[in-house]
């Protein structure tokens, strides 16, 4: 027991002299919270002697410990500029040396507070001056225990007075810290930079100009103090084409873009006077005035702070023909180092406007009413490009017709319309876009005229036509492109919109024949495009060909979606036949919904065609624009669309399926198709796809198939297939065809026929010999070993 008792203390102890390892030691090279941030960073010129920036030594929490004797030396950092460069006057701590040798101490001191804390000295300097070592310690005969650092945080700042930047020296000038001792950690901070040149001229504010020219705001600044002067000179020289006017030294004055501007330093004792500026054709020449009366050039430089200062400068339009579109790029030259080298001081270019749709992916539907498309935008490229008097006209294509523009409803009748002619449609710059009416034989065509003042300088105007909808076709979907004309000069075509179906609609079919009643034909599925594309204060309607009616009311129901079905009716066409169905709801969906309808039965006179029975899905709920015209403020009703002359009379439906194919021809007998796999019980009718209840098989390399199914193939009715027990009987085309099973022979009108193979009863079933059966019915039969099809025509 004891001895366990000594193991378990002594693996405590372990863990606890572990821990101790752990946990930070205040003092130690990685300890957290000690940064260098720099306060001054400023671009200063190679192969000089001058200020650099300074940088900030901050420590939180910072731990001093006091002594009955100093001890400066509890932190120690070897602080280094790069190699080359010689630290001739030095800050440490708000204490400064000017004088800068191997042998020098600075001493300095941060502050707890408003007490000294604890004492910095910079020591050690190197030979070639570039670094010395940073130690920051506690001095009893200045600090005293009470206001030494004892977990409070610490700062001093270290600031460059007088540095040799070495020649040949750019970029940043960094100062790297070197960990030695204490909480000093390694670290680096830039504090100055070499600057790209001496000067840097930008151009701050252009234009986009045409043959008239314009004005470009140019900012010069020194990278360096002391750099401009009265003997060198900064030239601007403009490409072929191109000149530069006349350039004002008075008070900026930017709403005239004339004058010039001190903006910071001691340029000229701060006097626009002094800067001169010339033009000399392509070539402006910018320099400072000689600071004395005399002009003996004896006083060059006249800026001892980095300065800078602006002006508006006019370009003029020589010669068009070598003036060449686009950016006016003007060559930096002269007798400083100065960037860039190149600057694009305005846009040169014909008078110009764009139009555009502002989102073509707005989606309409087609045959709906007031449906929304995308504003319209019209943009000058050059100030003055849209002339006042001049027209822009948007013409739809044949689908469609104007319903809104700027959100009020228009009508060719001025006297119907909410937006009525010499309406502003929108105003920019002094300039406005009015309406002027639909135009053309079909109204297709809305019309505006700009008029106001127009623009100059580069206060480009952009004028949109926004809120606008349109009346939509039936039956027509695809972008829908506004064509662009008139006097403005604006031509092309822009796509306004998307224009979908509101539904979608899919069919099985089945065949039919002439002269008879409640045949079944195939089911239809309705899918809304989107949520609520199915109008509910309107009615769905299914409408037959001519020749063909409902034989009772098929079934409705919803398989998806929210949508409700509160009637159903098979009501009579303006022909007064039972030709079509209508369908009506409780609520717009919410959720797209799909609708199928079966049970359909059709009654067929005996004159219809051979072909493809065509059903239109039409109806309010989903064309409108069949029963609705333009609005009419005079309407005095609630409804004041115009229904006396609608947009698209003719075009009543959404959409058309085939439901059922008419196999019997009118006069003459039916054609048919068929084809069967062996082995599958799936078969085809004219592109019918049936099932049967059993496979077809191969027997001595004849096919065998059950006799009903044979029957349908060769568009025999089914009431006209007989089995007695004993034998099968098919009658059609003027015909009697009997086989027997277990017999080789067939016959036809009473007339015997030798088969190579019998007739088989298999299960119960009657299988006959494919081949004999259809050339009995004078079809072709053929056989494609490939794919094991047997087909018939």
């Amino acid at each position: 027991m004891l001895k366990t008792r000594k193991k378990w203390i002594s693996i405590l102890l372990t863990l606890a002299m572990l821990v101790g390892l752990m946990v930070p030691f205040a003092g130690t090279a990685g300890a957290v919270g000690t940064v260098y941030t720099a306060l001054e960073v400023p671009t200063v010129e190679d192969d000089t002697t001058t200020s650099l920036g300074k940088f900030q030594v901050e420590i939180d929490p910072a731990y001093i410990t006091t002594t009955t004797t100093p001890d400066l030396q509890q932190y120690m950092a070897w602080v280094e500029l790069p190699s080359d460069f010689e630290i001739k006057g030095l800050t440490v701590a708000g204490t400064q040396a000017t004088s800068i040798t191997s042998t020098t101490t600075v001493t300095g001191y941060a502050y707890n507070g408003s007490n000294p804390g604890a004492v910095v000295t910079a020591s050690d300097f190197t030979a070639d001056g570039n670094g010395f070592k940073l130690s920051v310690g506690y001095d009893n005969n200045v600090v005293t225990s009470a206001n030494a650092f004892n977990g409070q945080k610490m700062r001093f700042v270290i600031s460059f007075d007088s540095v040799k930047v070495p020649a040949g020296y750019s970029g940043d000038i960094p100062v790297t810290i070197s960990y030695i001792k204490g909480q000093l950690v390694n670290g680096k901070v830039v504090v100055a930079q070499v600057g790209a040149g001496a000067l840097k001229v930008s151009a701050v504010k252009t234009e986009s100009f045409s043959d008239a020219g314009g004005n470009v705001k140019i900012r010069v600044e020194e990278t360096v103090a002391g750099k401009m002067n009265a003997t060198d000179q900064l030239k601007l020289e403009l490409p072929d084409g191109f000149e530069w006017g006349n350039v004002s030294t008075t008070t900026i004055n930017d709403s005239t873009e004339t004058g010039a501007k001190i903006l910071w330093g001691d340029i000229a004792a701060n006097n626009t006077a002094n800067i001169i500026i010339t033009s000399d054709g392509d070539t402006l020449k910018i320099k400072l005035a000689y600071a004395d009366t005399n002009n003996d050039k004896n006083n060059d430089y006249e800026s001892t702070q980095k300065s800078a200062f602006e002006f508006w400068a006019p370009i003029k339009v020589t010669d068009p023909d070598d003036a060449k579109v686009g950016d006016i790029v003007a060559k930096v030259k002269g007798d400083y180092d100065v960037s860039p080298t190149e600057l694009v001081v305005g846009t040169y270019g014909d008078y110009e406007a764009t139009i555009e749709a502002e989102d073509s992916n707005v989606t309409a539907t087609a045959g709906m009413n007031d449906q929304d498309i995308s504003d319209i935008k019209i943009k000058e490229v050059l100030s003055g490009s849209l002339i006042p008097g001049r027209t822009i006209t948007l013409t739809l294509p044949e689908n469609a017709r104007w319903v809104k523009i700027d959100d009020q409803y228009v009508n060719p009748d001025d006297n119907k319309s909410e937006l009525k002619i010499n309406d502003i449609i929108d105003s920019d710059q002094n300039l406005n876009l009015v309406f002027s009416g639909l135009q053309g034989t079909d109204d297709r065509t809305a019309k505006f005229t700009i008029t106001g003042q127009a623009t100059s300088g580069d206060n480009e105007a952009e004028l949109t036509i926004e809120n606008c909808t349109v009346a939509l076709k039936a039956g027509v979907t695809g972008d829908l492109k506004v064509t662009v004309g008139g006097s403005q000069g604006l031509t092309g075509e822009i796509t306004v919109a998307k224009v979908v179906a509101p539904i979608t609609v899919t069919a099985d079919k089945t065949n039919v024949q002439i002269g008879k009643a409640a045949q079944a034909a195939g089911k239809i599925v309705i899918t809304e495009s989107e949520a609520g594309a199915i109008d509910s204060d309107g009615a769905l309607t299914v409408t037959l060909p001519k020749d063909i009616e409902f034989n009772g009311t098929p079934d409705v129901k919803v398989t998806k979606g929210d949508l409700e079905v509160t009637d159903v009716n098979v009501v009579d066409s303006a022909s007064g036949r039972n030709d079509v169905l209508e369908i009506k709801f409780k609520d717009d969906s919410n959720e797209a919904s799909t609708i199928e309808i079966s049970n359909i039965k059709y009654d067929i006179n005996r004159v219809l065609g051979e072909g493809d029975v065509v059903v239109k899905i039409g109806g309010s709920a989903v064309v409108e624009t069949n029963y609705q015209g333009y609005w009419d403020t005079n309407n005095g009703g609630t409804d004041k669309w115009d229904t006396e002359d609608p947009f698209f009379k003719s075009n009543d439906y959404a959409a058309k399926v085939v439901n059922a194919v008419c196999v019997t021809p009118a006069p003459g007998g039916a054609k048919y198709s068929a084809s069967f796999v062996i082995g599958s019980t799936a078969y085809t009718v004219n592109g019918v796809q049936y099932t049967m209840d059993v496979a077809a098989y191969t027997k001595d390399g004849r096919t065998y198939l059950p006799v009903r199914y044979v029957a349908y193939a060769l568009g025999i009715a089914p009431e006209n297939i007989l089995w007695d027990g004993k034998t099968a009987t098919f009658i059609g085309e003027g015909r009697v065809v009997q086989l027997t099973p277990g017999s080789s022979i067939l016959t036809i009108n009473g007339a015997p026929v030798n088969m190579d193979v019998t007739t088989d009863l298999v299960n119960g079933r009657v299988m006959v010999p494919f081949r004999w059966v259809a050339q009995a019915f004078g079809a072709q039969v053929n056989y494609d070993e490939a794919t094991q099809t047997v087909s018939i025509n």
